[in-house]
Order: C-alpha cells, then sequence, then structure tokens
C-alpha cells in the first residue's frame, strides 16, 4: 500500500474543498420561476440588440430610402448656405484677436460678421430642417425594427461603448498620474492591486454612464423614426434593457477574473510561505543533532 505524505494531505484537503464548494453555491440566487424569466428576458434582450437579424425591407422600401437619403444629402441649396456660413465664421474667427473687444477696428470688424452670421442663420436652419424632413420620410419608408433601424441603434450602442471606455482609460491614467510616489512604504503587489481596483472602478463608473448616454440616443433615434407608441416604447426598452445587460454582463466578467486571480495569487503566496516555513523547520531539525554532537565533542 502506497502511504505517500502527499496522498493523505489530498485526502484531507477533499472535505475542505466540499466545504468551500457548498459555501460557493450557498451564495448563488436559487432559481425561482420569476429569477428565471427575469434571466430569459435579460439574455434575449442582450441577444436582440447585439446578435438578433432584423426583418429584411422590400426592395420597393430599400429603393425609397435610398432615394430620400441621397435628396437630403445632396441638398445644393444647403451645401451653398453651408459653405456662406462656414466663410462668414472663419472671416469674424480672423479678427478675434487678443482683447478684441477693447480694439478698433477688430471690434467693429468682428461685430459687422457676426451680425452676417445672424442674418444667414435662419435661412440654414430652415434648409437644415428641409434635410431632416427627407431623412425623416427615408426611414419611415423602412421602420423602426428593419435592418437599417436596428443597425443605427447598435452603432449609437458602441458610440457609448467606446466613450464609456475611453473615460474609464483617462480617469486610471490620471489617477496613476496623480497617486505615483506618494507612497514609498508599498510594495509592487499593492500598486498593482490599488491599480487594478482603481480601472475597475473607473470602468464600471465609465459604462455605466454609457448606459445612460445610449438611452438617450435611443430614445432620440426613435423620434427621428416616428413610430407609434408601442413600437417606439418596446424598441427603447429592449435596447436599454440590453445595453444595460451587457454592460452588467462585461463587468460581472471583469470582477470574476480579477478576484480570481487575486484569489490565485493569493493560495500561491500561502503555499510558497509554508513551504518556505517547512524549510526553515528541516534545516533547524537538522542543526540541532550537530550542535548536540559538537558539544558532547
Amino acid at each position: 500500500m502506497d502511504d505517500r505524505p502527499y496522498d493523505r494531505d489530498d485526502v484531507r484537503m477533499q472535505p475542505r474543498r466540499r466545504d468551500e464548494t457548498a459555501v460557493i453555491l450557498d451564495y448563488l440566487p436559487r432559481m425561482s420561476p420569476k429569477v428565471y424569466s427575469g434571466v430569459m428576458a435579460w439574455v434575449l434582450c442582450i441577444y436582440m440588440l447585439l446578435f438578433a437579424t432584423a426583418p429584411t425591407s422590400s426592395p420597393e422600401a430599400l429603393a425609397t430610402h435610398s432615394e430620400y437619403m441621397r435628396a437630403a444629402n445632396n441638398d445644393p441649396i444647403a451645401r451653398e448656405l453651408e459653405r456662406e456660413m462656414f466663410g462668414l465664421m472663419r472671416q469674424r474667427d480672423e479678427h478675434k484677436v487678443f482683447f478684441y473687444s477693447w480694439r478698433e477696428p477688430y471690434k467693429s470688424l468682428v461685430a459687422a460678421k457676426q451680425a452676417e452670421v445672424d442674418a444667414k442663420m435662419p435661412e440654414l436652419q430652415h434648409a437644415n430642417a428641409e434635410q431632416e424632413r427627407l431623412r425623416t420620410k427615408a426611414r419611415k419608408a423602412v421602420g423602426l425594427w428593419s435592418e437599417i433601424g436596428v443597425s443605427e441603434v447598435r452603432a449609437q450602442f458602441w458610440k457609448s461603448w467606446t466613450e464609456g471606455k475611453d473615460f474609464a482609460k483617462r480617469m486610471t491614467f490620471w489617477d496613476m498620474l496623480l497617486h505615483t510616489g506618494k507612497s514609498k512604504e508599498e510594495t509592487l503587489a499593492s500598486v498593482l492591486f490599488r491599480w487594478l481596483s482603481q480601472f475597475l472602478m473607473n470602468l464600471s463608473l465609465g459604462l455605466i454612464a454609457a448606459v445612460f448616454w445610449f438611452a438617450g440616443r435611443a430614445i432620440n433615434l426613435v423620434f427621428a423614426y416616428e413610430p407609434s407608441f408601442v413600437s417606439g416604447f418596446s424598441f427603447v426598452a429592449i435596447s436599454v434593457v440590453g445595453a444595460a445587460g451587457s454592460v452588467v454582463l462585461f463587468l460581472g466578467l471583469c470582477y470574476s477574473a480579477a478576484v480570481g486571480g487575486v484569489y490565485i495569487l493569493a493560495k500561491q503566496a500561502s503555499h510558497a510561505r509554508l513551504e518556505a516555513q517547512q524549510r526553515q523547520q528541516q534545516v533547524r531539525g537538522q542543526q540541532r543533532p550537530q550542535a548536540g554532537r559538537a558539544h558532547y565533542e
């Protein structure tokens, strides 16, 4: 019979491992019918926002959409007004030197160009409103739930997602820049742990803010398509719930990976300390008989 020590240690550790597994399972939520329904609705909203295939529009609807969008984007009157407006604003900005409000003739020149800009602005706003009216007709031709509407809302979601991540990167950079070198007694492990926790906190704030940004953009997109109340409300609800669910799922994976990594490192450090203590005890045990023989000799 093989009675190696590590086999006996492994047998003794099995009940402890089962106890740890039971404790972890106790913290997991019980899948009652309400919880199961909520989880399924949450997963369905994520799928519809990110992966579901939208209904295909008819060729006539796509042709009408393309015609109206082409007319809106290629409006010669709006283009000419925008060109004139940019030229007037550039001329006005050229006269904005330092303290131009107290210096002549720059003050009079800026006021004259600003008056021309103000006079031209109503015409430009009217042309932009006409362009937006044509775009609304194009969107209504295909509908909110078409592949065009779904692609637009997905583009808004990823835009908000990227802005949230960029916010987290900027905040983490400034946190690292402002707090580096303040405490000379910190170890490398504590510094890395602090940076990791700060990044996760900033990432959480950025992505949660991104959900609110996306909600506002989704509502504006629904108004641009002018659907019925039920259709628009359903579209916004599915989009916002899917976005919030995606953020929660992503943050949960990030926190789980971070906690798991810290737990593994702590376990390895604990095992390393135990092995070091055992080696020290073995060395002391070997030194004691030698010291005893030297004393009697």
